[in-house]
């Protein structure tokens, strides 16, 4: 008898995230010198030149974020960009990085916040079949325990995703359920065994009690929303250069920008106002005057904004040692909640969503406050760049 071996939540959505994620080097400089009137010599030739700057953006982001565009961005302008490849380098010169687990394990971020007095998202069980022990949460470990954890906790759905996990890979909404299959939003039924065997596997999950939006969001979204919080921890406080609001889209449970369909806008920190509206429409990412569906998104002024700022700063400074890091906030019918707490932040939302970079001068100042040379790790990157593109 031939099994049938399912690919696994996680699995699956990494091929869907490498299936969309990039165009070949000869559509990407074909599209920009179609687009811009240009020749490819001459796309090529400007491209190297950020490539080989204190930016150093690739290919893809160089041509979705419009730079072959002269009219678009101007120098100065120009020079605001910094490439999501240079993330990780730029926060381990910050960050305490014995403190990465404590924010990326969702488990133990979520204890951090709870006792910090921080709203959070309803927790129901963990999902995991190691040796590992929750204090005070329920853990799963059969398809048995699961069905009994779904027959009796389902209400208006639960949420999953994984304990360790990053850009939203593997999360699942269970929707329904009845004494022998359960159903995931976009996926068929199966069968408790199936689900426990092919679609969690090894990986450890929190499941918990599904969010629902604020009213004045909800129109705007298929399931919760986040507003994504970029946090600079300043001896004197909390700076927040950038914020961003997720929006998903169609059957998307997630609100990550990489999904296809889902939108992105640029937040006014002080206010809350939205200014932006983004989707990726690749090889590009796409800017519009208003929701496409329903009016009255752009310019809106988000509800609870003082609330999600306060609550934001509480939850930054509970994670003190991680001086760069970001927060993804959402806003329910009562109130903000912390839904994750991340261990640095891609610089690519923030800069798709707005449209403009985000090395401004204050946060430029930042890193190199703690020691960040740009200008001499220019020269490292430019020589591993032209190693690599030989």
């Amino acid at each position: 008898m031939n099994v049938q071996i399912l690919p696994t939540a996680e699995q699956k959505d990494q091929q869907d995230y490498l299936a969309a994620r990039e165009s070949t080097q000869q559509e990407l400089l074909v599209y920009a010198a179609k687009t811009s009137g240009r020749s490819v010599i001459q796309i090529m030739r400007d491209y190297k030149a950020m490539a080989a700057s204190h930016s150093r953006l690739n290919l893809v982001e160089y041509v979705r974020h419009g730079l072959f565009d002269a009219d678009r961005h101007d120098a100065e302008a120009r020079a605001l960009f910094i490439s999501n490849d240079r993330h990780w380098d730029m926060t381990h010169t910050c960050n305490n990085q014995g403190w990465s687990t404590v924010a990326e394990d969702k488990m133990l971020a979520e204890t951090m916040l709870k006792a910090g007095g921080v709203p959070v998202p309803e927790t129901v069980a963990v999902i995991d079949k190691s040796a590992r022990v929750y204090a005070g949460v329920r853990k799963i470990t059969t398809a048995e325990e699961l069905k009994e954890l779904v027959t009796f906790e389902l209400g208006d759905g639960l949420f999953g995703k994984i304990v360790d996990g990053m850009v939203s890979f593997g999360a699942f909404r269970i929707d329904h359920a009845d004494a022998t299959h359960l159903t995931c939003a976009g996926q068929d039924p199966v069968t408790y065994a199936t689900f426990m065997e092919n679609i969690v596997a090894d990986n450890a999950y929190v499941v918990q009690r599904k969010l629902s939006n604020h009213q004045d969001i909800a129109k705007y979204c298929s399931s919760i929303a986040t507003v994504r919080m970029v946090n600079l921890l300043k001896d004197d406080g909390v700076y927040v250069p950038m914020a961003v609001i997720k929006l998903p889209q169609g059957n998307n449970i997630a609100d990550a920008f990489w999904r296809p369909g889902n939108l992105a806008s640029e937040v006014d920190v002080a206010t809350g106002r939205i200014k932006t509206i983004a989707q990726r429409a690749d090889p590009v990412v796409a800017f519009m005057d208003d929701h496409p569906e329903h009016a009255g998104l752009m310019g809106m002024t988000l509800p609870h904004w003082d609330q999600v700022v306060e609550i934001n700063a509480k939850a930054a400074s509970l994670f003190g040692p991680i001086r760069y890091q970001s927060t993804d906030i959402a806003i329910t019918p009562t109130g903000p909640v912390v839904v994750e707490l991340n261990y640095g932040g891609g610089f690519d939302l923030p800069q798709y969503a707005s449209g403009r970079g985000m090395l401004t001068p204050e946060v430029r100042s930042f890193f190199e406050g703690f020691g960040y040379d740009f200008d001499a790790t220019q020269k490292k990157v430019g020589l591993m760049g032209r190693l690599l593109n030989r």
